[in-house]
């Protein structure tokens, strides 16, 4: 289901206090809100998985949803809020504006005042995870105890297939929020390959996710959104990213 043309845009600093609401976290100094659109609709959900798709700017996903079978649901737009990617994850994470969170590179994981959503949920008793890149994770390791990383590889399939096998590792733990980077896209973007190789990366992410759903119970709430607008030329004139809810 799409969002209305007239919705007004939401922002990437929404989904935190989005998911917040969902699993009764605290998350103070917010800059965002939750969206109600989305809380009304996922009462019933009592776990949170949170997919991002590094570059899945809102007009990528939708010259790229042909290859994303098992990405759909409820879709909403966006506004990014960093061009790059370490600032826009801590932003996704904390509910903040970069000018907030001041976690600009991976180092100030460790030295930004404000708390992510999986820290706050660790302070509860509410048992969080992450999966991202060796660097990232390292810097999490200080923050909450279950967390995988995937060392950074030349080859981006390999290393998203990788961070697929680690998610499903990790679920076994039975955590009520995790966060999971796929990173395939936006390398590509980078490279400059063509539409046709980001399709086929598109593809691939389609099927880690299917592939970690089915290692999911039905309460389990699966949000799949990018990080910030696409780099390179094959996409044009993205400004936004996409928030997708999937239909369960």
């Amino acid at each position: 289901m799409m969002a209305a043309p007239d919705d007004p845009f939401r922002s990437l600093v929404d989904i935190a206090p989005t998911i917040a609401e969902l699993l009764g976290i605290p998350l103070p100094g917010a800059d965002g809100a939750a969206i109600p659109e989305l809380t009304d609709r996922l009462q019933r959900c009592d776990r949170v998985v949170l997919v991002i798709v590094d570059s899945l700017g809102y007009f990528t996903y939708q010259r790229l949803q042909p290859y994303m079978p098992h990405i759909q649901g409820t879709v909403i737009r966006c506004r990014a809020v960093a061009d790059h990617t370490t600032p826009a994850i801590a932003s996704i994470l904390t509910g903040c504006h970069p000018d907030t969170h001041r976690t600009f590179i991976t180092a100030d994981v460790c030295t930004s005042p404000i708390k992510s959503i999986l820290e706050l949920a660790e302070e509860r008793g509410i048992k969080s995870a992450v999966v991202i890149e060796s660097e990232g994770a390292e810097a999490m390791k200080t923050k909450i105890d279950l967390v995988a990383g995937v060392d950074d590889s030349s080859d981006m399939l390999t290393y998203d297939a990788a961070i697929k096998e680690r998610t499903i590792n990790l679920l076994k733990h039975e955590p009520v929020l995790m966060a999971v980077h796929f990173r395939a896209i936006d390398r590509y973007a980078h490279e400059a390959r063509s539409f046709d190789e980001l399709a086929y990366a598109a593809e691939r992410i389609d099927s880690h996710i299917s592939e970690i759903c089915r290692h999911l119970n039905r309460n389990t709430c699966v949000i799949v959104c990018g990080d910030h607008p696409i780099h390179g030329t094959c996409i044009e004139d993205d400004q936004d990213v996409a928030l997708i809810v999937l239909d369960r």
